[in-house]
Order: structure tokens, then C-alpha cells, then sequence
């Protein structure tokens, strides 16, 4: 055996009696096979995807089948490679591609608008895989959680702006604008004495300046005029769909990713982008996306206090789908006033009302706009101190004055008492 310093491959001039398969490219438990089989089990005609119908007599330079590219966009997915550039440059190097494609080499523009013109139709492909995954025993398909997060878009903070912001700018080019201006009329008063000496003069510069401001106004007034007619509340210059969202303190220019995770293998089963960084407003959303994605009649859906709205929890019991979500105990200032929050009253269902600390009850009344509590002091005294440390005294009215929404425990309450209010009155 030859002594050699490190181990050193083949002669690339070396010549091969039998060339190489591209089926020895991958092994056979590697995870482009269940793409190939996947996709291959596929009714694409079906689902929607263009080119599906095209015959061998049609004229013209054939395009790639659609199952190719398909594979290729799942390829991408699972592997985390977005770009289509990127996809174009893979399926010439990358040997799963390779064997995945059978050595096709698409390029980026047919890659991007495969994913433009066929976007319903993998959508309805992601849900198929769902399907399928929940028939291997992968998905429960029972019970599942939704949260949301924060995506960084293609974007800064300082490229989106909002009506105040745009306001804000154009009222400071006005104040520099005529700064500028008053600077011209002086200018003009010193040209009108002898000339200097050294021939120095800054006139033609301060007007470019002045120009300069004004045609930054005017770009600015347009976005502002852009942005009312649309009659969206942020515009960005770079990214269209990007959004300034603020959750916590903090702010990201981006996108809200709503996503929905089977409990069983945590396999996501639906998702979706929003610009709003709120969740309230997306729990029958994405429930009922699930739902639809997992082909349940009834599904269990638990969510954090992000999304707690009645309005959303009434939609999802219409529909069959049970949703687990706390109430929202609010930013807590009642309670740092003194004052008396949400926990402080409890519910009974059977009577359909409220009990306040102070042991009244609060029945359903008609025509008041918003639930009032009308309670003495001496009552007020007497609830805080049998229910534990005393509170100071508010230095407001003793009327208490709750919104609906912030005494309401249960969906229940909230189709009952719609358009109602509730009172109590202490003897």
C-alpha cells in the first residue's frame, strides 16, 4: 500500500467505462424521494395548477411540467431557500435537485412566476399534504394552537410612514422652505450693495437648497395623498406590504405570522400573513383555516389572551369549533387606581349576571348604554375589607363605570346581554 500525506479523490481526467446514474445520487432514505412520491400521487389538473392540460400536438417551445417545478418549490420550502435566483442556482449544483429534477435547469423568471401564477393551486397542495399527514397518523387533527410573530420584512422603520409622520415632515419642510426664503430676500438686499472683494457669493447655492426642499414636500404631500386614498393607515416606500407593528415596546417593520400547530407532532396545519400587530380579529380566521385544512367537523382550539374577542369567540361556537381563550385582564390600571377589574366580579351563567365586591348582583337592563355600578361607600368599605388588605379610597365619584367589555366573562354573556346593560343598585 502507497504512503500517501492525505487522502486525494479522483483525476478528473480520468475516463469512466460506465457513466454514473443520477439514481446513485441520493440515497434511498433520503427526503427528496417523499417529494418525488408526493407530488407524484398529485392530481394537479385538479387542483388547479396551469399548463396541467396540454397535449403533445400543442405548437410552440414546450414548458416545464408543472409537477417538476412543483417539486422544486417544495424543495425550497423544506430547505429554507426562498429566492428564486437562489433555486436556479441550486438545481444546477445541488445533486438532490439534481435527481429531484433529472437534471432540468429552470430558470428564475420561469421559477418566480410558476409561484405567481399557481399560488391558489399550492395552497390547495399544502392542505393535501395536510390531509395526507393526518391519514399516516402524523396529525391529531382534534385539538390545536394559534399564535402569532413577528416577521422583519424587506424593509426599515424609517421607509414606512403613517399620516401623522408624513404631517409632521411636510409641516418641517414648510418651516425650512421659508427659512430658505428669508434667507433668498436677504440675498437679494446684499446684492444690491458693491460687490465683495473676494467674489464670494452663496445665492445660486441657497436656491438649490430651497429647490431641493420643495421638491421633497411635494414628494412627500403625494405619499400623503397616496396614503388617504387608499385608505390605509401606514405606506411603505421599499417593501408595499410591510407594516410598522408595535407589540410590547417593541417595534418591527414587517409582517404578523399567524400560525396554527396541530398538538399531536407540533406540525403547523395553516398560517397566514397579516400587516396588523394585534391578534384580536384572527382567532375564527385561522381557526376555521384549519379546520377546513384538517377536514374536521369540530375542532378544539386553544389560543393565549391575545385573542380574546366575543365577537370572534361567538363566530368559532357557530361553526363547531371550541376555542380556549383567557380573558383579557387589560393593561391593569383599574387596579393600580384603586379601582375594581375584571377578576373582582364573578359570573353566574344560570342567572345570566355579575356579582361585584361589594355582594351585589348585576342584572341584564334595558336600554342603558353602558354597565353602570351605583354602590354606597359604607358598602364599597365593608366588600374591601371582608375581601382582604384595604384600598384608598378613589378620589372620583363613587359611580363605578365599567365598559361591556371589561365585566364580560363568557361568550355567553355577550350574546345575551348585546345591546344591553347591567346595574346594580346597594342598599
Amino acid at each position: 500500500m502507497t504512503n500517501r500525506t492525505f487522502k486525494s479523490g479522483e483525476s478528473r481526467d480520468q475516463a469512466s467505462l460506465l457513466p454514473a446514474r443520477i439514481e446513485d445520487y441520493v440515497g434511498p432514505d433520503n427526503a427528496v424521494r417523499a417529494i418525488e412520491s408526493f407530488v407524484c400521487v398529485l392530481d394537479l389538473a385538479k387542483l388547479g395548477f396551469r399548463h396541467t392540460g396540454r397535449g403533445a400536438e400543442a405548437m410552440g417551445q414546450p414548458p416545464y411540467d408543472p409537477a417538476d417545478l412543483l417539486k422544486l418549490y417544495l424543495y425550497g420550502y423544506i430547505n429554507q431557500v426562498r429566492s428564486s435566483r437562489r433555486l436556479e442556482r441550486e438545481a444546477c449544483r445541488n445533486l438532490e435537485l439534481i435527481w429531484l429534477l433529472k437534471n432540468l435547469r429552470p430558470g428564475y423568471r420561469t421559477i418566480a412566476n410558476f409561484r405567481k401564477e399557481n399560488w391558489k393551486a399550492l395552497k390547495a397542495a399544502n392542505r393535501g399534504f395536510v390531509l395526507l399527514a393526518r391519514e399516516l397518523g402524523l396529525v391529531g387533527g382534534a385539538v390545536v394552537a394559534i399564535d402569532g410573530s413577528f416577521f422583519h420584512g424587506d424593509a426599515s422603520k424609517a421607509s414606512i410612514f403613517t399620516r401623522k409622520r408624513l404631517s409632521a415632515q411636510i409641516a418641517k419642510l414648510d418651516q425650512e422652505i421659508e427659512a430658505y426664503g428669508r434667507s433668498l430676500e436677504d440675498n437679494d438686499a446684499a446684492e444690491a450693495k458693491p460687490p465683495r472683494s473676494d467674489g464670494h457669493d452663496d445665492g445660486g447655492d441657497i436656491g438649490a437648497k430651497a429647490a431641493a426642499l420643495m421638491a421633497k414636500r411635494a414628494r412627500a404631500q403625494a405619499d400623503l395623498d397616496l396614503l388617504e386614498a387608499s385608505g390605509e393607515t401606514q405606506l411603505s416606500l421599499t417593501d408595499p406590504d410591510a407594516r410598522l407593528l408595535v407589540k410590547g415596546g417593541q417595534g418591527v417593520a414587517g409582517y404578523n405570522v399567524q400560525a396554527v400547530v396541530d398538538d399531536k407532532h407540533k406540525l403547523i396545519v395553516a398560517s397566514e400573513v397579516v400587516n396588523d400587530s394585534s391578534d384580536v380579529g384572527q382567532l375564527h380566521t385561522m381557526a376555521k383555516a384549519a379546520q377546513e385544512a384538517l377536514d374536521a367537523e369540530t375542532l378544539q382550539v386553544l389560543a393565549d389572551e391575545g385573542y380574546y374577542s366575543s365577537t370572534e369567540l361567538k363566530a368559532c361556537e357557530d361553526d363547531g369549533i371550541v376555542a380556549y381563550v383567557p380573558p383579557s385582564e387589560g393593561n391593569g390600571l383599574p387596579e393600580k387606581a384603586g379601582r375594581f377589574g375584571l377578576k373582582n366580579f364573578s359570573y353566574d351563567a344560570a342567572a345570566d349576571a355579575y356579582t361585584c365586591p361589594a355582594g351585589q348582583v348585576l342584572c341584564p337592563m334595558e336600554g342603558a348604554g353602558q354597565t353602570q355600578v351605583a354602590a354606597s361607600r359604607s358598602a364599597t368599605r365593608a366588600a374591601r375589607r371582608s375581601a382582604g388588605p384595604a384600598r384608598q379610597e378613589p378620589s372620583a365619584s363613587p359611580r363605578r363605570h365599567l365598559n361591556a367589555s371589561s365585566v364580560a366573562g363568557s361568550t355567553r354573556m355577550f350574546s345575551n346581554v348585546t345591546g344591553r346593560g347591567c346595574k346594580a343598585q346597594a342598599t
